[in-house]
């Protein structure tokens, strides 16, 4: 029987998930594991923080399928929980490994560093279950296989981080190898046979009898893997679709039957009308936050909608404990082999595409032209990473070529993720995607603030970004929902044009600055700006109380929807 390292043992397991770069920040109760991770043929992906760390996970395994990274025990993994919270309600599966002090000082409840002085050593991991699927800190050799085999099962399963604490004596602790030769799972299993049937029989009853039928795509359609099944049905009915905020970017809006952004009362009126007044909606993983539902103002009858989630089918408010990729497989193959009459199918589009002409311009660059004009600029192959606030918000306005992505984070909504996160998407499309050709960041100055310090991973792992700062004098988003002019929205003044020969002198890169439209037509139409040979940031000028649309919307009844009114 061959035997292997526990440490090893662990990280042969995340390589087999498709994982092949891990993050993290190394701390002393880590540093025997962090030996192990060349061993295992996994690259170290070192991060300046934490935090930095947990966001560059996020945003690997939105793109891999998994991310991985190591921290130490105590400070290190408590600087590192706001992203895994966000990776939690978003359901990205990123496993948080934890190097822990000796099992022997555990027991003795010694008072070392990096605890609270009172022997507690519990009291973080009680933390960490708040946020992760499942957990574990391996402290017996016997177990040890079985626990990492369970964590990283159910990681896969529910697609939200594990946490797994590694003690420092027990790295190296020998144990068989022979559980690797069992994949961990990654497909959910059938469903209830006879459940399933009558799922579809209601789904495919509703199809055949309503008129106005339109299928929405929403963020658990990306995170749950079924954007492929979803097209197939879309192919098959022909039915029209509409995309949520989360949901942006998850298909091709080049389509025909693809009829616009839909988020309640911030949506184009002819789209509203046409998802609020229909008769059947297939709702692919609807997830109804106040972001994105602008507020909770979506008026769908409930009673007409068939909502599609991981582990269950809503169906008019009835719910059915069916998987819906199985339940999407099953219902495509039924349409192709025993087509219905779907009249919304054949009826021409309920609403107009999106406009993409531009608004008349000013002197300044606005929020209603600058979104317009940068879905002028995107290609296909371009991956691209919204901040929360007028970035996000703003993409929305947006018209994307087709084989283009969005990753933004809509529930958790932390500033500062999108540079870190955008570390570890880009990397993974370097090291597993032929798909992107071009890394695309859009933050705000006041989030770049919060984790700025990854700029320096972006430029020593060469993903040559093109990074966009608007600067707008402040957190504009705050000013628009409360104190325009108020002292804490604004922000330390810097020179962000400095920033990236700053981060990393010994790389080449090249930053610019915009102020008007015709300085951003010039810089979109300079072929070696578009060419993405080296790492660029582009600073952008906005005035501080100009949003886009929706936000200003939003924005107007605020105060009154967070006090409950």
């Amino acid at each position: 029987m061959t035997e292997i390292g526990v440490g090893r043992y662990l990280f042969e397991r995340i390589k087999q998930l498709g994982i092949k770069s891990v993050f993290g920040v190394p701390g002393d109760y880590e540093l025997t594991l962090l030996d192990v991770i060349p061993e295992a043929g996994l690259d170290w992906k070192g991060n300046p923080s934490e935090l930095v760390a947990s966001y560059a996970a996020d945003g690997y395994g939105r793109i891999a399928g998994a991310g991985a990274f190591v921290t130490t025990f105590g400070p290190g993994e408590l600087s590192a929980l706001c992203g895994i919270a966000g990776a939690y309600c978003e359901f990205v599966p990123v496993a948080h490994i934890v190097g822990y002090p000796s099992v022997k000082f555990q027991n003795e409840h010694a008072i070392l560093h990096h605890t609270v002085g009172d022997g507690r050593y519990e009291l973080y991991h009680e933390m960490s279950k708040q946020i992760s699927c499942t957990t574990t800190v391996l402290k017996d050799v016997k177990t040890a296989a079985a626990e990492i085999d369970r964590c990283l099962n159910a990681m896969m399963y529910h697609r939200q981080p594990v946490y797994i604490g590694v003690p420092v004596n027990m790295v190296n602790e020998k144990i068989s190898s022979s559980g690797l030769a069992v994949p961990i799972t990654i497909t959910l299993p059938p469903n209830d046979e006879s459940m399933e049937k009558k799922v579809l029989q209601e789904i495919r009853k509703r199809l055949g009898t309503h008129e106005k039928t339109v299928i929405i795509v929403d963020g658990g359609a990306i995170r749950h893997d079924v954007l492929s099944l979803t097209q197939e049905l879309i192919d098959v009915t022909n039915l029209p679709f509409f995309t949520t905020p989360m949901g942006k970017g998850a298909l091709n809006e080049q389509q025909p039957r693809y009829g616009g952004f839909y988020g309640g009362a911030v949506s184009k009126e002819d789209c509203r009308v046409a998802v609020e007044s229909a008769q059947c909606v297939l709702w692919i993983g609807n997830y109804p936050s106040d972001i994105n539902t602008a507020e909770f103002t979506e008026k769908v009858n409930p009673e007409v909608v068939i909502d599609f989630e991981r582990f269950f089918v809503m169906i008019g408010g009835q719910r059915y404990d069916v998987k819906m990729n199985h339940v999407l497989r099953k219902l495509v193959d039924s349409l192709k082999s025993h087509p219905l009459n779907i009249v919304s199918g054949k009826a021409a589009m309920p609403c107009k595409p999106q406009s993409d002409t531009l608004p008349t311009r000013s002197k300044e660059i606005t929020q209603a032209w600058y979104w317009k004009r940068c879905g002028q600029f995107f290609r296909e192959g371009d991956l691209i990473i919204t901040e929360t606030g007028t970035s996000a918000t703003g993409m929305n306005d947006a018209s994307l070529p087709k084989d283009t992505a969005v990753l933004s984070q809509t529930i958790f909504g932390s500033i500062g993720w999108a540079t870190g996160t955008s570390v570890g998407a880009f990397v993974a499309v370097r090291e597993l995607s032929s798909k992107f050709k071009r890394c695309l960041l859009f933050t705000g100055e006041g989030s770049l603030q919060l984790t700025v310090q990854a700029f320096s991973d972006l430029l020593r792992h060469d993903v040559k970004p093109i990074i966009f700062v608007l600067n707008n004098g402040g957190y504009t988003i705050e000013r628009v929902l409360h104190g325009p002019h108020a002292k804490y929205n604004d922000v330390p003044l810097w020179e962000y044009t400095d920033l990236l020969r700053t981060l990393g002198p010994e790389h080449k890169s090249k930053s610019y600055q915009v102020r008007t439209p015709e300085e951003v037509d010039r810089l979109f139409e300079d072929p070696t700006f578009n060419a993405c040979e080296t790492a660029q940031l582009v600073e952008v000028f906005m005035d501080p109380l100009d949003a886009p649309m929706a936000l200003k919307m939003s924005g107007a009844n605020n105060d009154k929807f967070n006090a409950g009114q």
